[in-house]
């Protein structure tokens, strides 16, 4: 897997967030929910260097077609073994049958009551916490990614500041709130 490639949550990483209908384990559940799109291959494996098979499981959420890599302006997946989560296999669906993941300039164009929207926004909320909590903002990241809608999202901000000031001074938490209301509020 190139070091370079930057992998992407598809329409079924998404759901599995949402509806862990394929009971994902802790560990394939944790790096999934951080793939944001913009951290390359090797600053997952830097996130993650206390995970010793994190290309295994990168491997494997790309073949049960939750993630995909972009790599030279193309989505390709990973080829691995598929996930074997609760006695039950989950395979990857045909390339063709996989929906490409959406740019990131077509989902800030969309309607403000389209979840898609609030996506950058989620993104960047849970880049921060993940870049400056770690581990310990699995759980409130988890309900980030669950917020349906806009004003959910912005009920979400107080707590992301005082979770944001266990290690980080208030000027760099006001700066980081205040992009995250940017984004919240873009159309």
């Amino acid at each position: 897997m190139l070091e370079s490639a930057i992998p992407v949550k598809t329409a079924a990483g998404r759901q599995e967030i949402d509806e862990r209908k394929h009971k994902l384990g802790p560990r394939h559940r944790m790096v999934l929910i951080s793939i944001n799109g913009e951290r390359t291959v090797a600053g997952i494996r830097q996130q993650f260097a206390a995970i010793n098979e994190i290309d295994h499981v990168l491997d494997e959420l790309a073949a049960g077609g939750m993630i995909e890599v972009a790599d030279g302006g193309e989505v390709q997946a990973l080829a691995a073994a598929p996930i074997v989560a609760a006695k039950e296999e989950i395979t990857a669906p045909p390339p063709e049958a996989r929906p490409a993941p959406k740019p990131v300039a077509a989902t800030a164009s969309r309607s403000a009551n389209d979840g898609e929207s609030l996506q950058p926004a989620r993104d960047f909320m849970t880049r921060m916490l993940t870049a400056k909590i770690g581990l310990r903002a699995f759980l409130f990241n988890q309900k980030i990614e669950k917020a349906p809608t806009r004003e959910a999202l912005l009920e979400l901000l107080p707590e992301f500041r005082r979770v944001l000031r266990k290690s980080v001074d208030a000027g760099r938490v006001a700066e980081f709130s205040a992009h995250a209301e940017q984004l919240i509020g873009q159309d």
